[in-house]
């Protein structure tokens, strides 16, 4: 069965909460998952506490920036 990630689709049961996970993740570091819908791969978040969602994108990790409402 495909997992899928609360930013893939929120009106669907989804199996990975990225607001749960941007809480718990530490500074400077990530949590690895993998969203079958949009490619997501980690939460990360750095050292002055910004977010960012790493994302496959034709093959390779691409960090995006995110804030909290966006998830």
């Amino acid at each position: 069965m495909a997992e899928i990630c609360s930013q893939y689709n929120i009106t669907v049961d989804y199996d990975i909460d990225l607001h749960k996970l941007a809480l718990i993740v530490k500074e400077g570091h990530s949590i690895n998952f993998l969203c079958e819908g949009c490619n997501n791969r980690a939460i990360y978040k750095d050292e002055e506490g910004r977010l960012y969602i790493a994302k496959s994108e034709k093959g390779k990790i691409k960090l995006h920036p995110i804030n909290f409402d966006e998830l």
